[in-house]
């Protein structure tokens, strides 16, 4: 009897001694994790604040205003907002989009013609044919105002809306008297008169700007059909007809 209380005893002894081992090892892994989850706050802490101030450092650039040395200071565009044409206009210059070559004769006659394919592409063939119409109707006609690196900036459309910023920037007046702008879209079809020919339809839309008023003179839109064994017949028909169109409908300022 007395060996088993004993034993009892031990095995009482063994147990509390167990419990108070866990007890404490639950105690130092507890101390741990709290320890660690104190430093990962401190680092986030230290992390936020290290973003928030290359934020604000970020939020303003400085762009040298070349007409007076003067630094002004711009926002920068953080928040994935486009910018205003004000903004655009300080920080790029639009004068390396201008053939500097061509300036005014001074007869006030100067109409200088861009006109763009649907690739974006300025069409050569498209705009001299229209600048020939303006020399045969007694005015300066020219091509080549316009550089192509400008053609796909945002500033080129705002230019197609007449916007007065993008003219003054441009400085357009200094090198014409009129810009006219435009866009030439081809369409093709099967012919349905006769088998085996193609039908193309030439698209053109325009916008005659006054450089001098930086306003819009007029845009109008204007189209032709042409028919050939070949797609290439046919576009080369429809753009002749488009050009006698133009010439007779819409060569006047």
């Amino acid at each position: 009897m007395r060996n088993k209380l004993i034993f009892l005893i031990a095995v009482f002894l063994i147990l509390f001694t167990l419990i108070l081992v866990i007890k404490k090892n639950r105690s130092t892994r507890e101390k741990v994790r709290t320890e660690e989850k104190i430093q990962s706050d401190k680092k986030q802490h230290i992390e936020d604040s290290l973003r928030n101030i290359e934020s604000l450092n970020n939020n303003n650039v400085i762009v040298t205003n070349q007409n007076d040395n003067n630094n002004v200071r711009v926002p920068h565009n953080t928040t994935g907002m486009s910018k205003t044409s004000t903004e655009r206009a300080v920080a790029e210059d639009y004068s390396k989009y201008i053939n500097s070559s061509i300036i005014k004769t001074g007869n006030n006659n100067d109409v200088c013609v861009t006109i763009v394919d649907e690739n974006k592409n300025i069409s050569s063939p498209i705009s001299s044919s229209i600048a020939n119409i303006y020399k045969e109707t007694g005015r300066t006609g020219k091509t080549g105002l316009l550089k192509s690196s400008f053609i796909d900036k945002s500033g080129f459309q705002e230019l197609l809306h007449g916007n007065s910023e993008i003219i003054e920037r441009l400085k357009l007046s200094s090198h014409t008297d009129y810009i006219a702008l435009g866009k030439i879209q081809y369409t093709m079809r099967k012919g349905s008169l006769v088998d085996g020919t193609i039908v193309c339809t030439a698209s053109l839309t325009m916008t005659i700007i006054s450089a001098t008023q930086k306003s819009i003179l007029k845009s109008f839109s204007c189209s032709s059909n042409g028919n050939g064994v070949t797609e290439n017949q046919a576009q080369e028909e429809a753009t002749q007809k488009l050009i006698s169109k133009y010439y007779n409908d819409y060569s006047t300022l």
